[in-house]
């Protein structure tokens, strides 16, 4: 009976020590887990209380890329492409803040079929997702950010601004080269529209100093 009471002893400890093997093991992959989430979704910038991550930032590399064209890369163009998330991100804040633009889910489906018609086929648009790593939930979160922050910046900023035909007059006189020989009526229209764009630009500019002024922003390294 001792013996057996020995024996049934050491098969329990066994069996104690099998499980602790088996829950340090199942912790191990967790805790490796998690540590491939941080590396992949790692904060690098908060704004306010919200934050940006690494695979935001990398979708926006991405499709910034497919679409404006040119072959920078690495981290200048991480960094910038940061610089415009972060200015997005403070505009929709303040958009949602003074409710002066509004997307609706219709208005973001215009836009995945307006960016889907880009591609010969729906393959090709799923492939180009794919090769992004990026969802199509993702990608309706972008554009429809992107049309809030157009919205806005016409509500808040693009309707107070003007250009009066002195203007556009001065701007020809001044640029005789780029209108060849065109009379000021034919192009009035043409210039008020690029000097329009250059006034906005110009105070969106200030308004965003303004809004970083009162702002919490923090970025974080980018890395490699």
């Amino acid at each position: 009976k001792g013996m057996r009471e020995k024996d049934h002893g050491t098969k329990g400890s066994g069996q104690r020590r099998g499980r602790g093997a088996v829950l340090f093991f199942f912790l191990l992959l967790l805790q490796a887990s998690v540590l491939q989430a941080e590396l992949v979704d790692r904060i690098v910038a908060a704004v306010n209380s919200e934050v940006i991550t690494w695979s935001e930032l990398q979708h926006a590399v991405g499709f910034n890329a497919a679409f404006a064209g040119g072959a920078r890369s690495g981290k200048n163009i991480q960094a910038e492409t940061l610089g415009g998330l972060i200015n997005r991100r403070l505009l929709i804040q303040e958009a949602r803040r003074l409710k002066f633009a509004d997307v609706t889910a219709q208005d973001i489906s215009a836009e995945v079929d307006k960016l889907g018609k880009r591609f010969d086929s729906e393959k090709a648009f799923s492939g180009f997702l794919a090769g992004l790593g990026m969802t199509e939930e993702q990608l309706r979160r972008m554009l429809g950010e992107r049309l809030l922050v157009e919205r806005f910046i016409e509500k808040k900023i693009g309707l107070f601004v003007r250009v009066s035909r002195g203007e556009a007059q001065k701007y020809y006189d001044e640029h005789p080269g780029e209108f060849q020989s065109k009379r000021f009526q034919e192009v009035h229209k043409a210039i008020s529209a690029v000097l329009s764009e250059q006034k906005l630009d110009r105070q969106l500019v200030k308004y965003l100093g303004e809004l970083k002024n009162r702002s919490d922003i923090r970025v974080n390294p980018l890395g490699g």
